[in-house]
């Protein structure tokens, strides 16, 4: 459930979050200790596609992962201009997600056949190892027909 995204911090320990321990090293951004474990998939139809939708990203298809959504389907983040209709959004996930290519796990999810929210952690080099971070809290809605009728991305610091 995405009430566990963020738990509680043990005394003088890492605090655990979805996906596992976070790093105490890192006080600015949410660095997992270890490669945190994919979470299972609910059945409702929205995490169904949210699913898809890390998988696209995953595999480079990023033309693929915008034809999830409607042709007037909007595009929040908080740290980025909102973006209204497909042509923006194919512009965004060629150009801005492909030219970032990120790895990424879905760590949880919760939802049913109409709306998702999914946290996602990114692959990283930090120090010169690969590690993940919570990179996103990513929210779909979606349409009778299955499309994203929007997504807010809420971004985490890194």
């Amino acid at each position: 459930m995405l009430g566990s995204i963020v738990l509680a911090a043990a005394a003088g320990g890492a605090m655990t979050i979805a996906g596992g321990a976070l790093d105490p090293a890192y006080d600015k951004a949410d660095v997992y200790l270890e490669t945190p474990p994919s979470a299972p998939v609910p059945p409702g139809r929205a995490c169904q596609l949210a699913a898809r939708y890390v998988a696209l990203i995953n595999a480079g298809d990023y033309l693929g992962a915008a034809a999830l959504f409607a042709d007037d389907a909007t595009f929040l983040e908080p740290m980025r201009p909102s973006l209204k209709g497909r042509a923006q959004i194919d512009e965004f996930y060629t150009k801005v997600i492909g030219g970032m290519k990120p790895q990424v796990i879905a760590v949880a999810y919760t939802g049913d056949d109409r709306e998702c929210m999914v946290a996602l952690a990114n692959r990283t080099t930090l120090d010169g190892k690969e590690r993940y971070h919570l990179a996103s809290v990513d929210h779909f809605i979606l349409r009778a027909d299955g499309k994203v009728d929007s997504m807010v991305a809420f971004a985490r610091p890194r």
